[in-house]
């Protein structure tokens, strides 16, 4: 039985795996889905069609099987939130009622791109806004995340507090990615919506906002990156939050410090250029390696990884039309996740030892 607010932590938005003929892999999906939601791994819970699944560019059918897949293949109890962003009320409606059927507990959805007045932030807009999140609140039989999805309409904090007291227990949280202060959203939030309380969830949409947005007053974080270094975000959550707990300085200061260094590996994702070509490669070279996805025998310094040309690896190239990236952005992207995999048994000695090596290389 999930909880009516998705609970606080890690929340991972998976990629999804085709093959050469362009057909969703699902015996792969299967073992990667097992692999991210192991408690081993420790993530909160899964956002299936995320921009990260693609899933503008799957089929209806497509997410039907899909998200059944993730339902099928995660623990009991796991919990699983659905995307039903769509242009139209009517087609978001239909996501939800295929939401229902697979076996999502939540579901997320922003305002339709292009729905918004010219003048931003006018009278118009938000009664625009509103009347879509009304619509959408009153025909959801599922409780309800409101997203301003990257490159989407920034919803306002004010706008989304009033949503939440106008539809109270049927709206149940945010997850903040657009704009230029989601810290500043987070702390606007967590004012009205204490939480000790745990009636509302405010989840940052980016994994280098988690440490200030817990500070803020976040649950977590619906990311990505989840998919690439799952658990050394896991990791730096539970620090952050029991140094808190009990006062511990050390342990905020090492997930702060650990944080720096992920940011280092995302940022390296952000400026390829890629997108989500990107972050599928990253995911192939270690978490698809351990999901048993991609196969052969992996190599580093100390931790076993996938490298360019490993059977398995074909199915994290993003569906066509969209571009792979060059052979040369792969390589900075494998020489940065191999940078960041010490961390796994270490996180805050590795962090420490893998930058007096950097120091070192950078004197030789």
């Amino acid at each position: 039985m999930v909880p009516p607010v998705p609970p606080s932590g890690i929340w991972a938005s998976p990629i999804t795996l085709f093959n050469l003929r362009d057909i969703i892999d699902f015996q792969s999906q299967i073992s990667y889905f097992q692999y991210l939601s192991s408690p081993k791994i420790g993530l909160a819970g899964f956002f299936v069609f995320g921009t990260e699944s693609e899933a503008s560019l799957l089929t209806r059918q497509e997410r039907r099987d899909l998200l059944r897949c993730a339902r099928d293949s995660v623990p009991l109890g796991f919990p699983i939130m659905a995307g039903v962003s769509a242009p139209s009320v009517r087609q978001v409606r239909e996501h939800i009622i295929d939401a229902i059927a697979s076996g999502a507990n939540y579901v997320v959805v922003s305002p339709p791109v292009g729905s918004e007045p010219n003048k931003k932030g006018s009278k118009q807009q938000n009664e625009t806004v509103d009347a879509f999140f009304d619509d959408i609140a009153n025909y959801s039989q599922l409780r309800i995340l409101i997203s301003d999805e990257d490159g989407g309409i920034d919803l306002t904090s004010e706008l989304i507090i009033r949503q939440a007291l106008r539809h109270k227990g049927k709206i149940v949280g945010a997850h903040l990615r657009s704009g230029s202060n989601v810290v500043g959203k987070i702390t606007r939030l967590a004012r009205e919506f204490l939480p000790s309380r745990k009636e509302f969830a405010i989840f940052a949409g980016q994994s280098d906002y988690l440490v200030g947005g817990l500070a803020a007053g976040s649950s977590g974080c619906i990311t990505a990156f989840g998919n690439v270094l799952p658990w050394a975000l896991v990791w730096q959550y539970h620090e952050y939050v029991n140094g808190e707990k009990n006062n511990d300085k050390v342990k905020r200061a090492d997930a702060l410090r650990v944080s720096g260094m992920l940011a280092k590996v995302e940022e390296q994702l952000l400026e390829s250029g890629g997108g989500i070509a990107a972050i599928k490669f990253a995911a192939s070279l270690y978490t698809g390696w351990r999901a048993g996805v991609v196969k052969g025998t992996g190599t580093t310094r100390r931790y076993p990884m996938a490298t360019a040309g490993h059977k398995g690896m074909e199915l994290f190239l993003p569906r066509k039309p969209q571009a792979d990236i060059s052979m040369e952005m792969k390589d900075k992207i494998w020489k940065a996740v191999n940078w960041a995999l010490d961390l796994e048994r270490d996180p805050v000695a590795d962090y420490d030892l893998l930058e007096k090596e950097k120091a070192e290389g950078s004197r030789n």
